[in-house]
C-alpha cells in the first residue's frame, strides 16, 4: 500500500464517522421535537408534600421531613396538626420536638418555641416559619405558607 492510499483510506473514514455523528444527532433532534418531554407548570397553590398517614403521628407525637431541602417538623396536638421550620431563627441550628414539655427547643442557644411556633425564652427574636397542614382521606400534607 502507498502512502497516498492510507492517506485516502482514513480520511474517508474520519469523514464517514463525522457524517455519522451528525446523522445520529439530526434524528435525536427530530425526536426530541417530535416527542417532548413532558412539561410541568409550576404552581406554587398546588405544591404540596404527602407526610404520613394520620395514624401514623399518634397524639403528642411529631415526625420531622425534608420539604423541598428545609427540615420540617410535623406535630400532631390536641388541636389539629401544625408544622414548622426546624431551622432556629437565631442562628439556624435544628430545633427539636420535646414530646414531655411539648416545646420545640434549639439545643445551640437555649431557644423554647410553643406549639404556635412562638418564641417562649432564649436568644430567638422572631418566631418559627409556618406551613401549612392538610388532612386529605387520612393522609398528612403539608405546603409552603401559614396555615
Amino acid at each position: 500500500m502507498t502512502e497516498k492510499h492510507e492517506r485516502r483510506t482514513f480520511l474517508s473514514k474520519l469523514l464517514g464517522g463525522a457524517l455519522a455523528v451528525g446523522v445520529v444527532g439530526v434524528i435525536g433532534a427530530v425526536m426530541a421535537y417530535l416527542f417532548p418531554p413532558e412539561r410541568r407548570v409550576f404552581n406554587p397553590a398546588r405544591r404540596r408534600m404527602r407526610v404520613a398517614r394520620a395514624d401514623e403521628i399518634p397524639l403528642g407525637k411529631g415526625k420531622q421531613v425534608l420539604f423541598d431541602g428545609e427540615p420540617v417538623w410535623v406535630l400532631h396536638l390536641k388541636g389539629g396538626w401544625s408544622a414548622f421550620s426546624a431551622i432556629c431563627t437565631h442562628q439556624g441550628c435544628i430545633v427539636h420536638w420535646d414530646e414531655k414539655r411539648l416545646i420545640l427547643s434549639c439545643p445551640c442557644h437555649a431557644g423554647l418555641f410553643d406549639t404556635n411556633g412562638n418564641v417562649l425564652s432564649g436568644l430567638p427574636r422572631r418566631p418559627l416559619k409556618r406551613f401549612r397542614v392538610s388532612v386529605v382521606r387520612d393522609e398528612i400534607f403539608i405546603g409552603p405558607g401559614e396555615g
